[in-house]
């Protein structure tokens, strides 16, 4: 059986999402990597350069991760690019997360360039 060749163009796409929400996070990229269940920052590097992507269990850790006090990732933005990057937390200024979603949705499409 022959094994299925990744869509690069989806792989970059997915890996530049993540790496728009992981610069909204507060923490040096060590932090994070640690929060996330990675021993060092080699996972993140990685993603970043749009060389891997991160399995189920780092993405549920992701989803999970405080932003700024008011919202969390949005795991089905990450995977599919539909939908605001952010998810209010609920009783937070829902205008503090729409302005994390502007920035972040801004910040993908330079990054897209």
């Amino acid at each position: 059986m022959t094994r299925r060749k990744r869509n690069q163009e989806l792989l970059r796409e997915q890996c530049t999402r993540v790496a728009v929400l992981l610069s909204f996070l507060d923490g040096t990229e060590t932090a994070i990597s640690h929060a996330l269940g990675h021993a060092n920052a080699s996972t993140l590097s990685r993603v970043r350069a749009g060389m891997t992507f991160l399995d189920s269990e780092t993405l549920a850790k992701l989803g999970a991760i405080d932003v700024q006090g008011v919202a969390v990732p949005n795991l089905h933005w990450v995977l599919t690019g539909v939908g605001a990057p952010f998810l209010g937390k609920p009783g937070r200024k829902t205008a503090l997360v729409s302005a994390l979603c502007e920035l972040a949705s801004h910040a993908f499409e330079e990054d897209r360039r």
